[in-house]
């Protein structure tokens, strides 16, 4: 029977299973290859102006290779398995970029952080039942701080239509500027627990 960590601590002992359509840690689906479509278009966001990026979850490193692909000064990235830090890691030495792969939960990280980024991209798995569909959040309100001017942070927003009024208020509480985006031709399979629409509703969010 699957479950949530009792501790953030204890999802890093959670056992990986991979396949070529998925990934599980703890019997959950923490992601499916059909957020392709998603992916690029988030990575398309974040390398706007090909500076430096920070990406939160690696998961299956669909969205990091779109990231190099579209080109960056800089990636680097925040997860806690490790397991998957291991697949980063595996994963970096093939990318043609300058790649910094930090260990650990973006909570113990990020108060600390000194860098400042020019994009990021989150996207983690909910810890708690109470997070599922807001586990970004809590992390919204920091991300200001380490952005550099005209900064661009969007993330897995778990939004259709309408977009729920907190999460409207909390992104223009902290951000100058929000755009949305309908990602469409979306195709989750039957089995997918976390996502059943074709379509996502993304906010791009810039710090002026």
């Amino acid at each position: 029977m699957k479950k949530y960590p009792k501790k953030l601590d204890e999802w890093k002992s959670f056992e990986v299973e991979q396949n070529e359509n998925e990934l599980l840690i703890g019997g959950w689906q923490v992601m499916q290859t059909w957020e392709l479509p998603l992916m690029k278009f988030l990575a398309q966001q974040v390398t706007w102006n090909h500076g430096d990026i920070l990406e939160v979850g690696f998961g299956m490193g669909i969205s990091a290779t779109e990231i190099i692909k579209n080109g960056c000064a800089s990636y680097t990235v925040i997860e806690a398995h490790p397991t998957i830090v291991e697949r980063a890691k595996k994963w970096a030495k093939n990318q043609d970029a300058k790649i910094r792969i930090l260990e650990g939960f973006w909570q113990d990280i990020i108060p600390s952080m000194k860098n400042k980024f020019d994009g990021i991209l989150f996207d983690t798995f909910p810890m708690h039942s109470k997070e599922k569909y807001s586990n970004h959040f809590p992390f919204i309100p920091y991300s200001p701080k380490i952005l550099k001017k005209n900064g661009i942070l969007t993330f897995f927003s778990d939004e259709k239509i309408p977009f729920r009024n907190n999460h409207l208020t909390l992104l223009f509480n902290h951000f100058d500027e929000v755009k949305f985006t309908n990602v469409k031709n979306l195709n989750p399979p039957k089995n997918c627990e976390y996502w059943k629409d074709s379509y996502m509703i993304i906010p791009v969010c810039k710090k002026i």
